[in-house]
């Protein structure tokens, strides 16, 4: 890479991580985890949710996440549930832009080895 690509390419990698960086500003609360919503069958046998999978009891919403290496889960309501799950979907989003910028960043301190070899 020559001096001058090099220039341009960090003038590009600057320009997206401050897209980037505008990105993260947008990020409202975070949470860890995931939310699955279940149908379930009950214990009653004679129950018509044993034979019927459109008579299963539900929905039912579950948090589970990682806590000290173990998995944790939740039972929430519905309405729980809903102010969870943009909160996770935000995280997400978190994670994904910063290992953007982490690319970003890698990328620029290659292009920024060139121009520091063509100095000395």
């Amino acid at each position: 890479m020559t001096t001058e690509t090099a220039q341009k390419r960090l003038q590009v990698l600057r320009r997206k991580q401050q897209e980037l960086a505008k990105e993260l500003s947008t990020i409202e609360f975070i949470w860890s985890g995931s939310i699955s919503k279940r149908f379930l069958t009950c214990g009653n046998p004679s129950c018509k949710c044993h034979t019927d999978t459109e008579a299963k009891h539900g929905p039912y919403y579950y948090w589970t996440t990682k806590k000290g290496g173990k998995t944790v889960a939740r039972k929430l309501t519905e309405q729980q549930a809903e102010v969870l799950q943009p909160w996770i979907e935000n995280r997400r989003t978190l994670e994904k832009t910063m290992n953007a910028m982490k690319k970003l960043s890698q990328d620029a301190y290659e292009a920024i080895l060139v121009l520091l070899d063509d100095e000395g």
